[in-house]
């Protein structure tokens, strides 16, 4: 994916930026007494047959210890229409007929997801972790079906005096690492600003010490979430999409909490050094005004792939009545891009080793536009040229004949053209 300058030895004219993701509309509105406006996503995974969607339910006049917290399961077939699962294993204050999947103060920010570890045991397929501060840090969960959870560990099993560990953390498999990855919420004394921090285990239970994230920028800015996962299908690259807060800032007269807040971006190759090629937002407010207060645009852990896409899921108009979970997307691969306008640019790969003759292309052009590919020997002889290919594809095979076994480069050019992805296969 370019997402980064890995793969550029030399550009000329060519700029990265943001493929702005696409809203498909509201996969679940907070309507039952068990939910309430701090309601939010927290994970989002695929078992098989449907994907199922994990949100707090944070009911109307709740604090963060409280004991009533739940997380709640909705699912769907699509990824964008949802509905309550009839769990009905908890009583809520009389009401025993709800999604209510686990209850309790580690329900603030209880996290599931899917273990793709191969050597995992089917009875604890599904991990979860969850706890604050006021619980004593990070406890692990395990179940057999991701409804019926056990604790893994006699207490907390991350802990730190210096952590709050009180928003949105997540943890998963990392199959190109082969390790277990937790991102937490940390709070840096020095410099007043929410940071990211992380520590790896190969068993969830034995964690590593906690080390802070490291960027490619450096002005201070407050990451509150962190939504981190391995992209389905480029597992090497790691995603996160922070909400970034702008803690003193105030659009709404008469709305008390400060704060306003978007999403951004980054990516990794080993989970502690984190680029953020295109500094802008990623996701910010539109025209609506419950979208210019505090603590909007929480992207939940998990990213969804349906047909062509990759689906996610982001809290919006929290702390308002029409709080919700909206579902947005983006074509598969297509975070951001390589692009160059109507004056056309080009990039130099670094020297690669062809593992096929094929190269497929994820791209899009204007009617104008092309992308141009050219094969390099190791000796700097021209040994293809692709001509120019125009049009919008998510994979383009470029065959060229003799390619595998071999070193040389690619220089790509571009003229009023994106190109997303390059790889040697694009599933």
């Amino acid at each position: 994916m370019m997402v980064d300058g890995f793969l550029v030895e030399s550009s000329e004219n060519l700029v990265f930026r943001h493929n702005a993701p696409k809203y498909l509309g509201k996969a679940v509105e907070f309507t039952e007494k068990w939910e309430g406006a701090g309601s939010l996503a927290i994970s989002a995974l695929d078992d098989g047959k449907t994907v199922r969607l994990y949100y707090r339910g944070y009911p109307t006049g709740a604090k963060d210890s409280d004991p009533y917290q739940v997380t709640c399961l909705a699912v769907s077939e699509d990824g964008v229409n949802f509905s309550r699962s009839a769990v009905n294993e908890f009583d809520y204050k009389g009401v025993r007929e709800n999604n209510i999947v686990f209850s309790g103060e580690n329900a603030h920010n209880f996290a599931p997801f899917l273990d793709a570890n191969p050597n995992c045991d089917p009875d604890r397929r599904f991990k979860a972790i969850g706890g604050t501060f006021h619980s004593g840090g990070i406890s692990v969960y395990c179940s057999p079906d991701g409804i019926h959870w056990k604790e893994m560990a006699d207490g907390p099993v991350i802990t730190s005096k210096d952590f709050a560990f009180d928003s949105m953390n997540t943890a998963f498999w990392d199959p190109h690492a082969g390790l277990y990855r937790c991102y937490l919420r940390a709070y840096s004394s020095k410099d007043s600003v929410r940071e990211i921090w992380s520590c790896t285990s190969e068993d969830f239970i034995h964690w590593t010490p906690i080390v802070p994230n490291k960027y490619d920028f450096k002005e201070p800015e407050h990451l509150y979430t962190n939504a981190a996962r391995p992209v389905p299908g480029a597992e090497h690259i790691l995603v996160s999409i922070p909400m970034r807060f702008m803690e003193s800032r105030r659009k709404l007269p008469g709305y008390k909490p400060a704060g306003v807040s978007d999403a951004i971006l980054m990516t990794s190759r080993d989970g502690v050094r984190w680029n953020r090629t295109v500094s802008d937002a990623w996701i910010k407010g539109g025209l609506y005004s419950h979208e210019w207060t505090q603590r909007c645009f929480i992207t939940a852990g998990g990213i969804i792939v349906r047909g062509d896409s990759f689906i996610f899921y982001v809290e919006q108009n929290y702390m308002w009545p029409d709080g919700c979970i909206s579902a947005y997307c983006v074509p598969k691969f297509r975070f951001m891009s390589l692009y160059a306008d109507s004056r056309g640019g080009s990039f130099l790969t670094k020297p690669l080793l062809f593992e096929r003759d094929d190269v497929y292309l994820n791209f899009s052009t204007s009617a104008y536009g092309h992308v141009r590919m050219r094969v390099f020997s190791e000796d700097g002889k021209e040994t293809f040229d692709s001509g120019e290919i125009f049009g919008n594809e998510l994979s383009h095979r470029v065959h060229v004949e003799g390619l595998a076994g071999k070193c040389g480069k690619i220089k790509f050019e571009l003229k009023e053209a994106d190109l997303y992805a390059v790889g040697s296969a694009m599933d």
